[in-house]
Order: C-alpha cells, then structure tokens, then sequence
C-alpha cells in the first residue's frame, strides 16, 4: 500500500509502507490483488483511522484488493481526480455535490454511495476566556477554517445566515490550516474563533489549547456529513469492486469501535510521522483515543452496523435546504437521488458484525 499527497495535480510527497508496519496490526498487501485508489480530501489525520483500520485488519486483502491512500488540498482539487478516473473513491461532503446540481452548473458524473458520518464533526470554538458567547457575537471577527475549498463553509454560511449575517459584510473567514499552525493563529490573536472538526480541535486541546464550543442549532448538529463517492461509470460497470471495497471500509470503521486502542496503533503503525512527537507513550495514546472516540460517535448509526452507510432522501432534501438558507443554492428543486444511491448498502452490510468486533478485540 503506498500514500500519496497532493497540492493541486502535484505530487507532493509519497510514502510506501513495508510489510513489517502493516503486519504490526494484521493483513499484508498481495501481488495479485486489485490496484485500487482512494482518496481524502484533507491531510492525513487520525479521523481517517477507523476506515485505515480495514488495511490493519487485512479486510481489504480479504476482499482482493490491494488499496493506495491519496491526500488531496481540498474537495475542489479531489474531484477532477475523481472525474477523470484517476483516483476509484474519494471521502466528500455533501455540499459539493448539491451545488454542482444547480441550473447552469456542469453536473458531475459522480455520486455518493455510502454515508459515512451520520452527525456532523464540525464546530466552533474558541479560546475558554474569550468573551465570545454565541455565533452572533462573530459579528466582525474573523473565523479560522482549515481552508476556504472545506466543505464545511456552506454550513457554517447558513449557521451566519440564520443570524442576520453574511460572509465579508459581517464577518471572515481565514484559512489556517490546522494542527499547529491552526493553534497558533487561535492562541496569537489572528482569529477570533475556529471551525475545524471535531478531532482537530481535541488535537489543538492536546497542545495546551483550552477550548469553549460555541452552542449550534441541532439542526445543523444532525446534519450528515462526508461519505464515499465514485465515478457513475464505476458504480454501473465495476458493482462488485463497490461492493468489496465498501465492505471492506465499513468493517474497519466497526473493528476499530471494538478496539481503540489497536486501532490508534495501526493509525501509527501505517504513518508513524502522524504521532505526537511530545509526551509519554501513555499520554500519545490517551490524547489519541480521546480524538478517535469522537469521531466514532459519528461514524456508527445508534450503533447499528448493519444500517451503516443509508441514506434518506428527508436527509438530502434536509441539507439543500439549509444550503438554501445560507444563500449557497438558488432553490430547493434540485434532484437529490440523482446525487446519491442506496443500491450498494445492503451488500456492504452483509459481514458478520459479532466476528469483526471479535477479531478486533484480540488484538
């Protein structure tokens, strides 16, 4: 397995991962399996552990096929990759895909097949002493995002939109990145408050950050979020390879809920520059599990693995809406089931939960 990372359609740095550190957890590649690329579009970070967590486990090897990881800079630079076939899966949120249904827009030859994260991970924090109480006191300020391509802008928009407020009139967003750079833009003053997700912030907390959540509407808290998509010309010709690979990544997401712990070491094991280089192994490990849990809060549908994946058409009309409200989208009759589908989900879920959970566990 190797990955990849890219800024734009350059490649920035490749790594390749030898047999040793994925045997560290379970699984090795094979010559014969499958090439299969997918994609993130953020940087490597511990919140794509629980889908990492099916190399550890050799679900992929057990499914054939032999997978490559790629980090993209942003949805906006994944997509094309997607598009033109270069890369067979890439991680998305929603927002994007709507837009691109808007009258005038080229429509993408893509849909999403498996939802993902269920609630959404994003928020917005800011330092514990700050005098800032709600989102209305953002009036003027200047909010940090990861970068101005996330896909949680649009949201974060409507949030503003509800309160009378509109991006540059009344407030600005920053990109910062995240991590230490995101850290220090918070701590120095550069930003009034942040709006990465949830396992960036828990990772900013960890450097010494103390951090206040902003209260959200619980509509925009039960919003879904990003979830796997794919050329249309691969869900119609290659259904099998969906299947096998959607499988696959689902088994990894319910292994790693089982064991944590395993699934933080094979996180490290797979990107050993990803651990913290500060602290006690018992404390990496602490800090990472407390990150890891909150994103396995979303990922898991009132812990059901066998629903895991669904969409519903009231969750898709649900977010057009809001992008509606927040002036992202002109109207509300865009053609939700043509950006998503169902059909692949029951296969996905047809693996044994209490074996995988097993297995896991003795680790």
């Amino acid at each position: 397995m190797s990955k990849k990372y890219f800024s734009g359609s350059r490649m920035l740095k490749k790594l390749t991962v030898a047999a040793a550190a994925m045997l560290a957890i379970g699984g090795a590649g094979s010559a014969a399996a499958e090439k299969v690329t997918f994609a993130y579009p953020t940087n490597i970070n511990l919140s794509n552990a629980p889908t990492l967590m099916a190399i550890g486990m050799g679900y992929f090897k057990d499914e054939g096929l032999d997978v490559d990881v790629v980090f993209f800079q942003g949805a906006a630079v994944m997509l094309p990759q997607i598009t033109q076939k270069h890369v067979k899966f890439g991680w998305i949120t929603p927002d994007v895909m709507i837009t691109a249904r808007q009258p005038g827009r080229e429509t993408l030859p893509t849909k999403m097949f498996y939802n993902g994260i269920y609630l959404s991970p994003f928020e917005v924090v800011v330092l514990e002493d700050s005098p800032l109480k709600s989102l209305a006191d953002l009036k003027g300020k200047k909010i940090g995002v990861g970068a101005m391509s996330w896909g949680n802008l649009a949201v974060t928009k409507s949030m503003m939109k509800d309160l009378g407020m509109s991006e540059q009139a009344d407030y600005q967003f920053l990109p910062v990145g995240v991590g230490a750079t995101a850290y220090r833009a918070l701590t120095d003053g550069s930003i009034d408050a942040l709006n990465l997700f949830d396992t960036f912030h828990a990772q900013i907390e960890d450097m010494g950050a103390k951090l206040r959540r902003l209260p959200m509407d619980q509509k925009y808290r039960q919003l879904f979020s990003s979830g796997w998509i794919a050329h249309e010309d691969t869900l119609k010709n290659e259904p099998e390879l969906v299947v096998k690979f959607g499988r696959a990544a689902a088994k990894g997401v319910v292994a790693c809920n089982a064991n944590p712990e395993a699934c933080v070491k094979n996180f490290w094991a797979l990107y050993p520059g990803a651990k913290p280089a500060q602290g006690t192994e018992e404390e990496k490990l602490a800090n990472a599990l407390k990150q890891l849990k909150l994103r396995l809060t979303t990922m898991l549908p009132e812990g059901d693995a066998k629903r895991m994946g669904y969409y519903t058409d009231q969750s898709w009309k649900d977010y057009v809406t809001v992008l509606q409200q927040g002036g992202q989208v002109a109207n509300v009759e865009i053609p939700v089931q043509a950006i998503y589908t169902n059909e692949f989900v029951k296969d996905i879920n047809t693996f044994d939960e209490a074996e995988v959970i097993k297995a896991a566990q003795a680790r």
